[in-house]
């Protein structure tokens, strides 16, 4: 009996040992795994012609014709600081104005985008992306819109546009002027405010640009390459 039971004590500290030691290898795999992981995902970079066919393929769906038009998330809305001078237009049965102006805004954006994206291009192009390291908190859309000189670059050709064909520019400058003659909406429109119509226009084109790389960032391998 007592050959036994000092048999089962050995047995029981044996396996307590065991369960310790099995806990420490787990605790050791984890950790290593954890660590590969983070290595594996520091250790990531995207090719280039995978940021020039994202924002090929970007550009290709909005600078058609509809691209921004028909696309709710990125149709470009009547300016909403502007909302009491559109109702004061509606009221007075100027609303196909209202709608006449979105139209040539959205038609306008779609141009931009066209004469833009080989220019955006030929800037990411120059960058050597292979420097990159992609994590969970890089924000792609934000890199390639500040390596490809977006911004300046929408900026450049919008200016260009309305030189050229400027009928947005003067159907809201109609617009403003038919308002003004309106008593009582004299200054229901953004004056006041410094509202600046290309100023508009060019921040809907880039918040259009942004939303549509996002999504086709959702879409594309290169999010999934760090996530796997």
């Amino acid at each position: 009996m007592i050959r036994f039971s000092l048999t089962l004590i050995l047995s029981i500290c044996f396996l307590n040992q065991n369960f310790s030691q099995i806990n420490s290898l787990k605790n050791i795999v984890v950790k290593s795994k954890k660590k590969l992981t983070e290595e594996k995902i520091n250790k990531i970079s995207i090719s280039k012609e995978a940021y020039l066919n994202l924002v090929d393929i970007t550009f290709s769906d909005i600078m058609i014709k509809d691209g921004f038009l028909k696309n709710e998330s990125i149709k470009i809305k009547f300016p909403p600081n502007a909302k009491k001078m559109k109702d004061v237009l509606i009221k007075y049965d100027k609303g196909n104005l209202t709608n006449n102006l979105v139209f040539k805004m959205n038609r306008t954006a779609e141009r931009v985008c066209e004469i833009s994206k080989d220019e955006i291009v030929i800037e990411l192009t120059k960058y050597d992306f292979s420097n990159i390291k992609i994590t969970g908190k890089t924000n792609l859309s934000q890199l390639i819109l500040q390596k490809g000189n977006v911004k300046f670059i929408i900026n450049k050709n919008l200016k260009s546009e309305l030189r050229k064909n400027n009928s947005v520019g003067l159907l809201w400058n109609n617009l403003v002027r038919i308002n003004n003659k309106i008593p009582i909406s004299r200054l229901s429109w953004t004056k006041s405010n410094n509202f600046s119509f290309q100023k508009y226009l060019e921040e809907e084109i880039i918040r259009g640009i942004l939303f549509s790389l996002e999504q086709r960032i959702k879409e594309s391998s290169i999010k999934l390459n760090y996530l796997q």
